[in-house]
């Protein structure tokens, strides 16, 4: 009998052992950094953020040459603020001009809102609804940064999943408040984006794509490349994205270059 009590206590250590040392090894996981976002389709906030508090401010800078037109510079401050687990706000505010004109530089200011519908962490799977509306001293609507809207009201469903080191994400929504180039204002966006470093501590790269149905040149493509800081003790990460819009029989071929400093605070 005691022999037979030995050998259960035996196994009974052993099983817990080894139930210990699951749970340990289980226990630690790497923690991800933020979902990859593109310069140009950005989310109105972090389309994986459901922390309230969360505070990014982007600050950024961008030129664009025509084929056969006057060129432009753009620059703007942006603040994203997360004010409920499902609700977000950001205020922008840009200046520009067009570089041949003798017009003073235009002012907008674009304020905007997110509701997140769906958040799936463990599928890294994320759907929002978004509206924004730009408020702008040019009439012509000629200074904008590249993937903006083209109309002043827009709104619409951005989606996005990711799968290891890869991010897709998606957007498809309308423009209204204005003169559209075509009959139906239709946006919609894409981008492919892959994370480098140790679960993308380093950065990511990709292509997205705009394409917005109320400009004379609806499709413009950019490359884009995002570098943490956070590796290297910087408090901000480092965007640079270059937008090309091919010719069209609607409208001129444009190619320019966005650069944009991104810092992130999070509510503690």
């Amino acid at each position: 009998m005691k022999v037979a009590v030995a050998r259960i206590a035996m196994l009974l250590a052993a099983f817990g052992q080894s139930v210990r040392g699951e749970v340990q090894t289980t226990l630690p996981s790497p923690v991800r950094a933020r979902m990859p976002e593109p310069l140009l389709t950005e989310s109105i906030t972090d389309l994986d953020g459901a922390v309230t508090g969360e505070v990014e401010i982007d600050v950024g800078a961008s030129a664009l040459r025509r084929a056969n037109g006057p060129g432009q510079w753009q620059s703007s401050v942006e603040v994203e603020w997360r004010a409920l687990e499902r609700l977000g706000l950001a205020l922008e505010l840009g200046v520009g001009r067009v570089l041949d004109s003798a017009r003073s530089p235009a002012i907008s200011v674009r304020p905007a809102a997110s509701w997140v519908l769906i958040h799936s962490q463990p599928l890294d799977c994320h759907l929002m609804a978004e509206v924004s509306a730009r408020i702008s001293g040019d009439a012509t609507e000629e200074v904008q940064d590249p993937g903006e809207a083209a109309m002043p009201l827009s709104g619409g469903l951005r989606f996005g999943i990711r799968n290891g080191w890869l991010t897709v994400r998606t957007f498809l929504g309308a423009g209204a408040g204005s003169h559209s180039a075509h009959a139906v204002p239709l946006r919609a966006q894409a981008a492919v984006l892959a994370e480098f470093g140790g679960n993308g501590r380093l950065g990511f790269a990709g292509f997205e794509v705009d394409t917005d149905w109320a400009r004379r040149t609806p499709l413009t493509l950019a490359a884009n490349l995002i570098l943490r800081g956070a590796t290297h003790h910087v408090p901000f990460d480092l965007g640079i994205a270059v937008p090309w819009t091919p010719q069209s029989q609607y409208g001129d071929a444009s190619m320019g270059v966005l650069v944009r400093f991104i810092f992130e605070f999070d509510h503690d």
